[in-house]
């Protein structure tokens, strides 16, 4: 059925608050279960199913799905494929507040207002892999390497803890009501961290502190920061004991390792 007969049939309304954007493309959401691989016995994790139509593809394929979702005008069509689909379930409620059950895969069109803390969320978890429909922009930076334009404290950040690739972008067309931006298809499989950081939190202050000023070289934007995490005296002492090499180096060059490295001794030269 399309999908403006079923939202009509229930009587639904698109929340554009919510970011209530369905895709309405069927080859596409088949390349979406292609690109996850799923196998008989994988529990499926997906936020946001909203209407189903992704939800119904999962629960043919995979031993379970959990369907996070935090709408409850779309109870009645969720409801009708938990009669159809025995090991579907559904949790209603926030899924930036919700506690993730264990999960294999995870599959899902993301809101794409919270898409970025939700991937955070997922990489605190164990899983195989991910595919995620998510914002274009925010996908590129995802995937950005070293030197290119969307590098920055989210390729970092993500890249220290995954593999991500981006699958292929999307039009807005391909989604019922279309939305303002392009979308994209991204492949996150998560990875043992490929370097240590002293705490997570002190690594994002790092990250953010540092890239608001990319261009500039490492000891020039040291002395830009004004940050009560990160006070001058502190980094004044930690750039003179770093390398000559990399306290020139642009921000946008600086690797991932070497922000680990970069952390390390912020958090060390903290004690004196």
């Amino acid at each position: 059925m399309p999908i403006q007969d079923l939202l009509t049939r229930h009587g639904l309304r698109p929340d554009k608050k919510l970011g209530q954007h369905f895709l309405s493309d069927q080859q596409l959401l088949e390349r979406e279960l292609a690109y996850a691989e799923l196998r008989p016995g994988d529990i499926v994790l997906e936020i946001g199913p909203g209407i189903g139509n992704l939800t119904a593809l999962l629960a043919r394929q995979a031993g379970r799905v959990v369907a996070i979702e935090r709408d409850p005008q779309f109870a009645a069509c969720l409801g009708i494929l938990q009669q159809q689909h025995s090991q579907l379930e559904v949790l209603w409620g926030d899924a930036l507040e919700v506690d993730f059950p264990p999960f294999d895969k995870a599959v899902a069109n993301l809101p794409y207002q919270v898409a970025l803390p939700l991937i955070f969320k997922l990489l605190e978890r164990r899983f195989e892999r991910a595919v995620l429909m998510v914002q274009r922009d925010l996908a590129r930076r995802l995937v950005a390497r070293v030197g290119e334009s969307g590098y920055g404290r989210l390729s970092v950040a993500v890249g220290r803890r995954a593999e991500v690739e981006l699958l292929e972008e999307v039009p807005r067309q391909a989604f019922y009501p279309p939305p303002e931006v392009e979308s994209a298809l991204v492949r996150i499989a998560r990875t043992r961290p490929k370097f240590s950081v002293p705490d997570e939190e002190f690594f994002r202050v790092v990250l953010e502190a540092f890239f608001r000023n990319r261009q500039e070289t490492l000891a020039q934007a040291a002395q830009a920061i004004r940050c009560r995490e990160l006070p001058q005296p502190l980094l004044a002492r930690t750039m003179s004991r770093l390398g000559e090499k990399l306290r020139r180096k642009p921000v946008c060059r600086v690797t991932p390792a070497e922000f680990g490295e970069l952390a390390w001794a912020l958090w060390k030269g903290r004690s004196g």
